[in-house]
């Protein structure tokens, strides 16, 4: 565990808050709905304070759209913008990339933005208009 010092940038008020290192726990509901599944996202969100958003999922567009309506506690109101995602063949496959992403994050925040701007210059080279 360690302590982080951010700043509203609205206020620019100081709060702390401890972060605890991932640890996967994947659901029993999981279980029943993961069977007949052969595709998992492993994605990467921007969030309004320029914090990243680590997670996995296997439905991505509803993912997007319940981290969008404020419906994920995890980020809030903080108008996360997805930035990367990967697609994997299973849940422990997107766990395991999940951590092994926040912890290349926590390690060296430069990373992850080196991995975003790949992921952009390449998606951009594919635009089909």
């Amino acid at each position: 565990m360690y302590s982080i010092e951010t700043r509203d940038k609205r206020t620019n008020k100081r709060s702390y808050f401890i972060k605890r290192p991932y640890v996967p726990n994947p659901s029993k509901a999981w279980a029943r709905r993961d069977k007949d599944t052969d595709k998992f996202y492993v994605y990467v969100l921007k969030l309004d304070n320029g914090d990243y958003y680590i997670g996995q999922t296997r439905e991505i567009r509803e993912r997007m759209m319940e981290h969008r309506d404020g419906r994920t506690s995890s980020i809030g109101t903080r108008k996360p913008k997805l930035q990367y995602f990967e697609i994997l063949g299973s849940r422990e496959a997107a766990m395991s990339r999940e951590k092994e992403l926040k912890d290349i994050e926590k390690k060296n925040r430069r990373e992850i933005v080196r991995i975003i701007r790949e992921f952009q210059d390449i998606t951009q080279e594919l635009d089909y208009n």
